[in-house]
């Protein structure tokens, strides 16, 4: 299991932005990404590529498929998940994509290691999700983790005798 944490002062990103440009933004909580994935699940999202707050323009990006194997992107608005934008094509859901749980399980270990606001997560299909955040000094968060720490037999084997 391999896990990578970097912190970098917000101030060191490129493109000037800075600390005060961060608290204008008014970073995602964890409670506005919940209502959001919320109603991906209630759009039909079942599996997870990309998700991305996207402050600039009240955006939240959602990219995966359902369960009969639709390929979804959709975007909603920051502060209500209303709809506004979607594409759908008719596709095979990989493997690899996140489950829900898997997803929840990638934001609790980002919680876990000092996240407090959500700005990206994006899994390719080797298993590499990488999570990108603020801490609560408003640095840079990034969390690099594999799909296979996610579910719920590999949790499950770590707490088992034997």
């Amino acid at each position: 299991m391999k896990n990578r944490l970097w912190l970098l002062p917000a101030v060191a990103l490129g493109g000037g932005f800075g600390v005060n440009a961060l608290a204008d933004d008014t970073p995602l909580s964890y409670g506005q990404l919940e209502r959001l994935l919320n109603s991906a699940e209630d759009y039909g999202f079942n599996r997870y590529e990309k998700l991305d707050a996207d402050h600039d323009d009240n955006r939240f990006e959602i990219e995966g498929w359902r369960a009969d194997g639709w390929e979804l992107d959709v975007s909603m608005t920051l502060n209500d998940g209303t709809l506004t934008r979607e594409s759908q094509r008719k596709s095979i859901a990989p493997d690899w994509g996140l489950t829900r749980e898997e997803l929840d399980a990638a934001l609790s270990k980002a919680r876990a290691g000092g996240m407090q606001h959500f700005a990206e997560l994006e899994v390719d299909s080797n298993g590499h999700v990488e999570i990108e955040g603020y801490n609560a000094q408003q640095a840079q968060f990034e969390l690099d983790l594999h799909r296979d720490e996610l579910n719920s037999e590999h949790l499950d084997s770590g707490s088992e005798n034997g």
